[in-house]
């Protein structure tokens, strides 16, 4: 059989004028150790594309006044819509009978749709871009009758007339399909084997 051994027990004994005081971790930051203040971060964004309103009063021509607009910026455009009337449009028809006719229409006329591209400049080491600037439009006359076409002479504001277009610099330019690709399919093709008949 085993026999308890007797414990021993400590007391503790405070007298009145005496305090105790435990010692522990405080709770919360050490006074003085805020976060360092952090250097501020910028990011400067230049949007590749900034939307335009233009407004062409009364009398002028709309064509040359958008490209004068570009090359003065140096930027490209590309004109997403337009509202107002035009007088006495010159209109360059696809016709295979007689390429490069103009057609000249005397009168008001509403613009119902505009698109036309300018390019900006090229940079000096790079090549010419492979067209050209165009301005096309479709227009309502008088009695309803609709037109449209290339503009090949100036298209003179007869009110004012607002443009709606988009800027854009330093476009890449691509042949499509891809000279690549078209090794890649002549590659291929020719590995295939003719097709058995029989």
């Amino acid at each position: 059989m085993l026999s308890k051994l007797p414990t021993q027990r400590q007391h503790l004994h405070l007298s009145p004028s005496s305090s105790m005081e435990t010692v522990g971790r405080p709770r919360g930051r050490p006074r003085g150790s805020k976060n360092k203040p952090k250097a501020p971060i910028f990011v400067t964004y230049d949007p590749s594309m900034s939307p335009y309103i233009l407004e062409v009063p009364s009398g002028n021509d709309i064509v040359e006044a958008l490209n004068r607009f570009c090359r003065r910026k140096a930027i490209g455009f590309c004109v997403l819509s337009g509202s107002g009337s035009v007088a006495d449009v010159t209109l360059r028809q696809p016709s295979p009978a007689a390429p490069g006719s103009t057609i000249t229409f005397h009168g008001k006329f509403d613009l119902l749709a505009v698109s036309a591209t300018f390019l900006p400049p090229p940079p000096r080491t790079s090549l010419s871009p492979p067209f050209s600037n165009f301005f096309t439009v479709s227009l309502a006359g008088p009695q309803g009758q609709v037109i449209g076409g290339f503009v090949a002479g100036p298209l003179v504001a007869a009110g004012t007339v607002y443009v709606v277009a988009t800027s854009f610099n330093n476009p890449s330019y691509h042949q499509l399909p891809a000279a690549e690709e078209e090794q890649r399919n002549s590659a291929e093709g020719e590995g295939l084997s003719p097709p058995v008949s029989g």
